[in-house]
């Protein structure tokens, strides 16, 4: 009897598309960067389970489609813990058993920590990108330490003159970051090309981009080259924690502390400064 992850099939219990659709209508869900993603991680790698009910997805089935992906290791934890997680929601609702994932051995995921070490080749690089609209999506994740999802899905209404706007982020609440007269000379030359999208696509119409040209620097190292830069600046690690909308690690911080978009200002001008110093300094011999 090798079908099915229980010991008999359930009438009833939902596919894996409908099993993922309940899961992203849930009104807490973290953001829309986070349900896109997970919809596109199941309809690349997960296709031929989606019109599958949930009791007929074995063990044996997520751990051959894991080892398929062991090309990429990160793709294949990502898509199979997404998985659980869609079958964990389900549980609460339907009599399924333990998710089939129990049985995958996960590949070991170590963060490579790369940061920009010589962001005067940094900045020749991105300003000769051809499309300038993939130029300003760098600058300002370099200014600013945003995800990729947060730059990418940016819209004209959440900037103002004093801060950026993010209604739902990764860890599911709101952030404003304060930003500074350099920022909006950044995003001067993509202004007038969408009335919605700061960072619009040529090829979809009223959609972002889906992503920028690859350079050297992943938009990740962008991030961890801000948090570092602020602080050999001398920005406080817990302000910079603050400026990238970290998670405090005490309940004070979570759920009491609220810096105000003044009290972070100061923290913001001095990475600002100090990135747009190293910015101009002579690249650095190769050696």
């Amino acid at each position: 009897m090798g079908r099915g992850a229980g010991k008999h099939v359930q009438i009833g219990v939902p596919t894996l598309t409908a099993a993922m659709e309940t899961y992203l209508a849930r009104p807490k869900l973290r953001s829309e960067a986070h349900k896109e993603g997970l919809r596109q991680q199941f309809d690349r790698h997960l296709k031929d389970w989606l019109h599958l009910p949930l009791d007929e997805i074995s063990k044996q089935m997520a751990v051959r489609k894991h080892q398929s992906m062991s090309g990429s290791p990160s793709a294949a934890n990502h898509t199979l813990k997404y998985f659980r997680t869609v079958w964990n929601h389900a549980r609460r609702v339907y009599d399924l058993p333990e998710c089939p994932t129990m049985a995958i051995e996960w590949y070991d995921e170590l963060p490579n920590g790369t940061i920009i070490d010589d962001l005067s080749t940094w900045k020749r690089t991105v300003a000769d990108l051809p499309n300038p609209i993939h130029t300003v999506f760098y600058e300002l994740l370099l200014f600013t330490g945003f995800r990729k999802s947060e730059a990418l899905n940016l819209q004209w209404k959440n900037v103002y003159e004093d801060r950026i706007h993010l209604p739902m982020t990764k860890n599911g609440r709101s952030f404003d970051l304060p930003i500074l007269q350099i920022h909006h000379e950044i995003l001067a030359p993509v202004r007038g090309r969408h009335k919605q999208w700061v960072f619009p696509s040529q090829k979809l119409r009223d959609r972002p981009i889906s992503a920028p040209q690859r350079i050297c620097w992943s938009p990740h190292a962008h991030r961890r080259t801000f948090a570092t830069v602020a602080m050999e600046a001398g920005v406080l690690e817990e302000v910079v924690g603050r400026l990238l909308n970290h998670t405090p690690p005490s309940i004070t911080g979570q759920r009491y502390v609220r810096p105000s978009l003044e009290a972070l200002k100061p923290a913001m001008e001095a990475v600002c400064v100090e990135i747009s110093k190293r910015c101009e300094l002579p690249a650095k011999p190769r050696s």
